[in-house]
């Protein structure tokens, strides 16, 4: 069940339309599953996997990286790694933010 929902949600996600979506848009997304008050720092999308958008919200000063379709009807939270590499590209947005 699992590996389909998976598959499904990255079909969806590289299905998406071609553009990233504004702060607002995704201001107004998360706020359905956000309850505090936070700020969207950035949007981008991601070069290495098509239709995927890199957000970085923060709550205070804490940053959190987090990943939607170009449409921002679909979040995905977690770890973004090269597989080749062994590179965590989540990891370096959230340090990138932290120190800024």
């Amino acid at each position: 069940m699992t590996k389909k929902y998976l598959a499904m949600l990255v079909f969806v996600l590289l299905a998406g339309c071609s553009s990233a979506p504004s702060k607002e848009q995704v201001k107004e997304s998360m706020k359905k599953l956000i309850p505090v008050d936070f700020q969207v720092v950035d949007v981008r999308a991601v070069s290495q996997v098509p239709g995927l958008v890199e957000v970085v919200i923060k709550a205070g000063n804490q940053p959190m990286v987090i990943y939607m379709d170009k449409k921002a009807k679909y979040v995905l939270s977690g770890s973004l790694m090269e597989v080749d590499t062994k590179k965590n590209l989540t990891r370096e947005t959230v340090t990138k933010y932290q120190t800024k």
